[in-house]
């Protein structure tokens, strides 16, 4: 085990998380971790590297909040498109390592009607590849039994060198930040 994940490891277990320090953040393209996507190919995060990413930690049995999370960044999504913001990856990553196989995410992007060419979803090869991410970004999780999980909502922006540069932590904030966030980074 590398000294980064180690270090993921350890602030997981304090309740810190990366996304609450002030300052730099640590880029996401650094993780070693190999993820797999609904097609089944490996993945590692920096393939995203060059495009803002939208990213965000579901799973697919969730009957409630995931769901909801996908319609939320369905709505960043449209408003990217009104405002002619066109560079950018959707990404849902999923913390449910028994369940969620890629052929299990495709279905279940066909069900939900999502191009392949705008998302993409990532099957965890291990729990390591989900605790070092999740710990990044602030999600908390947590196994309670038949396949359910208790966990935050969270939806981040990445920057094109995988930096997370704004995130919301409820469903109920505004996305707008997200937009004006890109905007500016981009004069």
């Amino acid at each position: 085990m590398n000294k980064v994940t180690k270090l993921f490891i350890l602030c997981s277990f304090w309740g810190f998380s990366f996304t609450s320090f002030a300052g730099e953040h640590p880029s996401l393209y650094s993780l070693k971790t190999k993820w797999q996507n609904q097609n089944a190919e490996d993945v590692q995060l920096k393939s995203f590297e060059g495009s803002f990413v939208i990213l965000s930690m579901v799973y697919t049995s969730c009957p409630h909040t995931c769901p909801l999370t996908i319609s939320k960044i369905e709505a960043i999504k449209k408003r990217f498109f009104e405002a002619g913001v066109k560079d950018v990856k959707y990404v849902l990553a999923s913390f449910d390592v028994e369940n969620d196989t890629p052929e299990h995410l495709k279905k279940y992007m066909k069900k939900r009607k999502m191009n392949e060419k705008e998302w993409v979803f990532l099957s965890p090869r291990n729990e390591t590849a989900v605790r070092e991410l999740s710990v990044i970004l602030g999600v908390s999780y947590k196994k309670i039994g038949n396949g359910d999980f208790s966990h935050s909502n969270i939806v981040t922006l990445l920057d094109k060198k995988g930096v997370p540069i704004a995130n919301i932590k409820s469903l109920s904030e505004d996305i707008d930040i997200f937009l004006q966030t890109i905007k500016g980074s981009n004069p």
